[in-house]
């Protein structure tokens, strides 16, 4: 029962994320869910209190499948160099995807309205930035980074990582970038936060 449980959630998410993307979070209602679904609103109900919870899942599913990897590969034991250009890396070609842009679009458009805005926050960015922040707390205990907040330190390496590239491509204006070109964006971002945040050797 709980396996069909589970297939039956991760269904209603699939389509609903198909409907998010090609409606818009305003015009995929419940009830065209439900259809797409093949089932009634009750079944949703089910599983989901509102249109809202199924988006703050589905955020919450998209971080761990297109994301997550990316937060996975701060590894302590390893050159925080080499570890960051990596974690730039997938970091910076998965919020470039398509899909994951698509819900950055949808939670932007609606945070005015509702607390859209607020649950993607809270699912997807906070929970990243938390891990990155931790990573970095502890490479400034080691004395590998200068002493500094890691939560401010985080939100430093992000928009280092995001400033050439993100708002550009999110709004159209640029196409989505080869692997060479994001490798050389995050060399350099990577350098520059280094340069600023590396612990002065004595």
């Amino acid at each position: 029962m709980r396996v069909k449980s589970e297939t039956k959630r991760q269904t209603i998410l699939d389509v609903a994320t198909n409907a998010f993307i090609e409606l818009g979070l305003n015009n995929a209602s419940m009830s065209e869910i439900a259809s797409r679904v093949g089932g009634s609103k009750s079944t949703l109900y089910n599983y989901f209190s509102s249109k809202e919870d199924i988006f703050s899942a589905v955020v919450e599913a998209s971080a761990k499948t297109e994301i997550a990897d990316a937060f996975e590969s701060l590894n302590l034991k390893q050159d925080i160099e080499f570890t960051l250009n990596k974690f730039g890396r997938q970091y910076l070609s998965s919020i470039l995807s398509s899909s994951i842009l698509a819900i950055w679009r949808m939670a932007v458009s609606e945070s005015a309205r509702s607390d859209i805005g607020r649950r993607f926050y809270a699912q997807g960015p906070q929970r990243g930035w938390t891990l990155l922040s931790d990573y970095l707390g502890k490479k400034i205990e080691e004395g590998v980074l200068r002493k500094s907040d890691s939560w401010i330190c985080a939100m430093h390496l992000k928009g280092l990582i995001e400033a050439e590239l993100f708002l550009g491509v999110a709004l159209g204006v640029e196409s989505v970038p080869d692997a060479k070109k994001i490798e050389d964006v995050i060399s350099r971002a990577v350098t520059v936060f280094l340069l600023a945040y590396r612990a002065d050797k004595a």
